[in-house]
């Protein structure tokens, strides 16, 4: 199983880390040959605009969206924005992979980053999700599975072939998150 994360910008350090801990040895995504090795996809956290503009001056926009329905994908924090197909924003192009929408910054500002606990449908494990200034869904269509929530809103959705989540799962100790994703991509 070859997992890939995007490293143009954000969290993607976190997330190699990670995916070492497991034995895995995962793919810096920084171009298409990169990106065409891969059976799964993170797309970490960081600032969805900028990573919107880099998938562009990469040329990894419409590779990405060549493979999409080929390889699995998670996206995390700014990657759950890229994921979705949210359009009200004048400085980002989604990828519009998913269907839901989210608000940027929907939890808050940097300053309202929060620890919280989370309770998913797929383990029995309550774990800590870490919030940093993260997207808020506003909606999403009947392809879409919730299988956490905070507050009674959705933080993790699934279309049974991609992941997205608010909170940022490289931080907790818990592996279930990941452990889901590898499920998708097996």
């Amino acid at each position: 199983m070859n997992i890939g994360v995007l490293s143009l910008q954000g969290n993607y350090s976190e997330h190699l880390i990670k995916l070492e801990s497991l034995d895995l040895k995962p793919i810096k995504v920084k171009n298409k040959i990169d990106l065409f090795k891969c059976d799964g996809l993170i797309i970490p956290g960081g600032e969805s605009t900028t990573m919107s503009k880099m998938l562009d001056f990469q040329g990894l926009r419409e590779s990405i969206l060549e493979i999409k329905d080929k390889i699995h994908i998670m996206g995390v924090c700014a990657g759950m924005v890229l994921l979705s197909d949210t359009s009200n924003y004048n400085n980002l192009e989604t990828l519009s992979i998913m269907d839901f929408k989210v608000n940027r910054n929907g939890w808050g500002r940097q300053i309202h980053s929060f620890n919280q606990k989370i309770k998913t449908s797929f383990s029995d494990n309550q774990f800590i999700g870490t919030f940093i200034r993260a997207p808020k869904i506003v909606s999403y269509s009947d392809s879409i599975k919730c299988l956490a929530k905070v507050k009674n809103e959705p933080v993790l959705i699934t279309d049974n072939h991609h992941l997205a989540c608010s909170f940022h799962p490289e931080y907790s100790n818990d592996l279930s998150v990941y452990k889901y994703f590898f499920k998708l991509i097996n």
